[in-house]
C-alpha cells in the first residue's frame, strides 16, 4: 500500500509515500517510547512554554498550513485558515489551563489524607480522518503531550502532507524529537500496532465501520479508546426563533467544509408555522454561496474529497427523490468539476429515505416539518447517531425542555454546532464514546491515580 495524495479540484497527484514495513514501525515506536521516558518527567512550566510556542508557529505559518488543506482535500481557503487558527487557540487553551489541570486534588475519605493525581501512561495512537486534517489531529495530540504522554499518528492517506507538516510544526515549536511521530502503516498492521505494549490508548475519529474495528481491537488487547464517529445532527427551528439568523446558521452549519463534517446540521427540523418562511430564506442564501476553486478566498463551496464521495452523495439524493422526496434545488453532480456536487435542498422526505436515515457527508440539506416540541424531539432522537444538535428558540423554558429531551453529546442553543476547546466534545449511541477537549478530554488518557495515607 502507498499513501497517495490527489488534489480533488484538479485531480493532479500531489505526492506518494510508501507504507512503513514492520521493522520501520517498530523502530519509530521504540524511539518514541524512549523519548516519552524523558518527557514524562518534564516540568509543567516547560510544557506550557512549548504549547505557547506551537501556537505562535501555527499562526506565523497559517497560510502554508492552510494551502496544504486546500490542495489535499479541497477545503476552501478561508475555512482552512480558520482551522489553523483554531488549532493555535487550542494550544493556547491547554497552555493556560495546564497547571490547574495537573494540580493534585485533595479528597475527603476514610484515610487521614487522600488526594488524586494525574500521571501520563505512555504512547497514544491516533487514527484520524481527512475532513479536518489539522484540527482532528491536534484535538488528540495536544492533551496527550500536555499531560506527559507521547503520540503517534496514523492519518488518512490522502492528507499525508498535512500529517508531516504537523510533525514539523511540533519540532519547530521545540517539542522533543520523536515525541510525536507520523506512522504509515497498512491496514493489516493496525492490529499489530495496537497490540504493542507501548501503546496505552487509541483515539479514533472516523466512520462507524472503522470505529467498530478499532474498538474491537482495543477490547481484545485491553487498550483504552475513545471514538468520535458519525453524526446526523438535528437543527431544530421553533416559531419564536429569529428566522433570519436561523437560516444563516443553517447554511453555515450544513454547508461549511462542503458538508463534510460529523457535526454538520444534517437534518433541518422546522416548525410548520415558519416552515415556508425559513425554507424560502434558506434557499436564497444557498443560491448565493460561491462555488469553485477552493483557493479562491470568495469560494464557500469547493469539491468533495474525491469522485467516489461525490458519487455516494448523488446516490443518496437520487434514491431519496425516487422514494418521494421533493428536490427544491441542486441535485446535480460534476457542475464545477469532477468531484463537485451542487448544494442540494430536499423536502417532503420519506422517513425511510437515505437522506433521513443515513449520514449524508456532503452538501445536502433535507428539511422536515414538525408541529410540537415532543414531535421534534422524537424525530431528532430517531437516529442511530447522537453527536450534536442545534435548538433555535427565544423561550428559555422550551430550550431547557429540549436540552433534557435530546439524546446527544452536545447542544447549541441559537447557534450552529461547533467544537470549542473549553467544552468536552463527543457523542452517544453510534456516534461513539469518550470525550475530547476541555478538562474531560485532557483526562481520558491519563492515569487518574488515587493516593491515601492511613
Amino acid at each position: 500500500m502507498a499513501y497517495i495524495s490527489i488534489n480533488p479540484y484538479t485531480l493532479e497527484k500531489i505526492g506518494s509515500w510508501p507504507s512503513d514495513n514492520d521493522s520501520e514501525l517498530a523502530d519509530k515506536i521504540k524511539e518514541t517510547h524512549r523519548r516519552w521516558g524523558e518527557w514524562k518527567s518534564s516540568s509543567v512550566t516547560e510544557r506550557i512554554r512549548l504549547l505557547e510556542n506551537l501556537s505562535e508557529v501555527l499562526v506565523q505559518k497559517r497560510e502554508y498550513h492552510a494551502s496544504l488543506m486546500v490542495s489535499e482535500m479541497g477545503k476552501p481557503v478561508q475555512q482552512a485558515l480558520a482551522e489553523v487558527e483554531k488549532c493555535a487557540l487550542l494550544s493556547r487553551y491547554y497552555a493556560s489551563r495546564l497547571e490547574e489541570f495537573l494540580t493534585p486534588g485533595e479528597r475527603i475519605s476514610s484515610a487521614e489524607r487522600s488526594y488524586v493525581r494525574y500521571d501520563p501512561q505512555g504512547l497514544i495512537l491516533g487514527v484520524m480522518p481527512w475532513n479536518y486534517p489539522y484540527w482532528q489531529v491536534f484535538r488528540f495530540v495536544l492533551p496527550a503531550v500536555a499531560g506527559g504522554n507521547a503520540a503517534v499518528l496514523k492519518h488518512a492517506s490522502n492528507v499525508t502532507s498535512c500529517a508531516f507538516a504537523i510533525e514539523a510544526a511540533m519540532k519547530e515549536a521545540g517539542f522533543p524529537e520523536s515525541l510525536f511521530r507520523v506512522l504509515l502503516p497498512d491496514h493489516e498492521q493496525i492490529e499489530r500496532l495496537i497490540a504493542l505494549p507501548e501503546i496505552r490508548g487509541v483515539a479514533l475519529t472516523g466512520s462507524n465501520e472503522a470505529g467498530s474495528k478499532v474498538a474491537s481491537l482495543a477490547g481484545k488487547y485491553i487498550r483504552k479508546c475513545i471514538l468520535e464517529l458519525g453524526g446526523s445532527d438535528p437543527f431544530i427551528v421553533f416559531p419564536d426563533a429569529d428566522i433570519e439568523k436561523a437560516a444563516e446558521g443553517a447554511v453555515t452549519g450544513r454547508f461549511q467544509n462542503c458538508g463534510q463534517s460529523c457535526i454538520a446540521a444534517k437534518r433541518l427540523l422546522v416548525h410548520q408555522s415558519v416552515y415556508d418562511r425559513f425554507t424560502d430564506r434558506f434557499l436564497e442564501l444557498v443560491a448565493g454561496m460561491k462555488r469553485g476553486d477552493p483557493a479562491d478566498p470568495a469560494v464557500f463551496i469547493g469539491p468533495l474529497v474525491n469522485v467516489n464521495a461525490m458519487n455516494e452523495i448523488d446516490r443518496q439524493v437520487r434514491e431519496s427523490v425516487e422514494m418521494g422526496a421533493t428536490l427544491l434545488s441542486g441535485g446535480r453532480p460534476g457542475i464545477h468539476g469532477p468531484a463537485f456536487y451542487e448544494p442540494t435542498v430536499l423536502t417532503d422526505i420519506p422517513r425511510l429515505a437515505p437522506v433521513a436515515l443515513e449520514e449524508v457527508f456532503g452538501p445536502v440539506a433535507p428539511i422536515f416539518r414538525f408541529w410540537t416540541a415532543e414531535e421534534a424531539a422524537t424525530i431528532a432522537n430517531g437516529s442511530r447517531f447522537g453527536l450534536g444538535a442545534s435548538v433555535w428558540t427565544n423561550d428559555k423554558e422550551l430550550a431547557d425542555e429540549m436540552i433534557e429531551l435530546l439524546d446527544t453529546g452536545s447542544i447549541a442553543v441559537n447557534g450552529f454546532m461547533r467544537s470549542d476547546p473549553a467544552l468536552p466534545f463527543g457523542g452517544v449511541k453510534e456516534s461513539g464514546f469518550g470525550r475530547e477537549l476541555s478538562y474531560e478530554g485532557f483526562c481520558e488518557f491519563l492515569n487518574v491515580k488515587s493516593v491515601a495515607y492511613y
